[in-house]
């Protein structure tokens, strides 16, 4: 073997184990892209969901907290759908975010849609037969929130703080407990 190939070798394999290093990180970043492009994804589908079935959810989410709506079976069909809807895509979200593929600024933008989703007596009187079928972390959020926060007769702004408290704690995450500081 000539005295320059060994070298030449060498210098190839460091190139191919840049690219190899490169191409891993690309594809971690299409990954994370293509998951929140999912996510926001079916939210839209949710939105959809909504909009078809704006008569029912409209009563829910205008009830008063002492006087909760009478529906019916099909109307309590339409109502769980669309809150378990959600909670599957805040699973999904959760998860994404504890194993570090959601990244945390979008995350932040999800725990305020949690928190407008915790305010309607509908699902706060429901939650519980919801709970059990949800990963400890997306129960930790919760269960904490209504323990902190079992009604809502305090002002919504400490409703608030007590919400992003208990999910920050929750995920250990720094975005979402610094969150209302940037508000």
């Amino acid at each position: 073997m000539p005295d320059w190939l060994p070298p030449i070798l060498g210098t190839l394999d460091i190139a191919a184990f840049a690219a190899l290093i490169i191409g891993v990180m690309w594809n971690a970043r299409e990954t994370r892209r293509s998951t929140y492009i999912n996510l926001e994804t079916e939210a839209l589908n949710i939105f959809r969901f909504e909009a078809e079935h704006r008569a029912v959810l409209a009563r829910i989410f205008n009830e008063p907290e002492d006087r909760p709506v009478d529906l019916d079976d099909e109307e309590t069909v339409v109502a769980n759908n669309y809150f378990l809807q959600i909670l599957n895509l805040f699973e999904i979200a959760v998860r994404l975010r504890s194993r570090g593929n959601l990244d945390p600024m979008i995350f932040g933008t999800w725990v305020s849609w949690f928190l407008e989703v915790s305010e309607m007596g509908w699902f706060r009187r429901n939650w519980p037969d919801y709970r059990l079928h949800y990963s400890p972390d997306m129960r930790g959020i919760f269960d904490t929130y209504f323990r902190t926060v079992p009604d809502l007769s305090i002002p919504f702004e400490e409703r608030r703080k007590h919400f992003f408290e208990a999910a920050a704690k929750q995920m250990r995450c720094r975005t979402v407990r610094k969150w209302l500081d940037n508000a």
